[in-house]
């Protein structure tokens, strides 16, 4: 990674927190990239719920929330090439899969 001298001439420290992803092979980076959209949607997703939600549906802050998590949701999915996260995190909207498990339940 290339660093950006300061207007003083200086070269900035790198910050401590940032991975050098040009250490890792291809795989590992669009892992890593996959893996911080997943942290970062289920960060989002955790403020909304708890800051946001129970805002007016018309309010603009809510909107742009939610096209963010939309944009995420899509990005998600494209990466991974199926919905199985996103499934995780939301349950089986139908319902279906938590019937069955039921059945499976009872049975015992």
């Amino acid at each position: 990674m290339s660093e950006i001298p300061t207007t003083s001439g200086e070269v900035p420290p790198m910050p401590e927190n940032l991975i050098d992803l040009g250490q890792y092979p291809r795989n590992d980076v669009e892992l890593i990239a996959r893996e911080y959209l997943r942290c970062y949607y289920l960060d989002i997703l955790g403020t909304f719920a708890k800051e946001y939600a129970s805002l007016s549906e018309e309010d603009e802050t809510r909107i742009n929330i939610i096209s963010t998590l939309e944009a995420f949701e899509h990005t998600i999915a494209v990466l991974d090439g199926n919905e199985e996260f996103l499934e995780a995190v939301h349950g089986n909207l139908e319902g279906d899969e938590e019937e069955s498990e039921d059945k499976e339940f009872e049975r015992f």
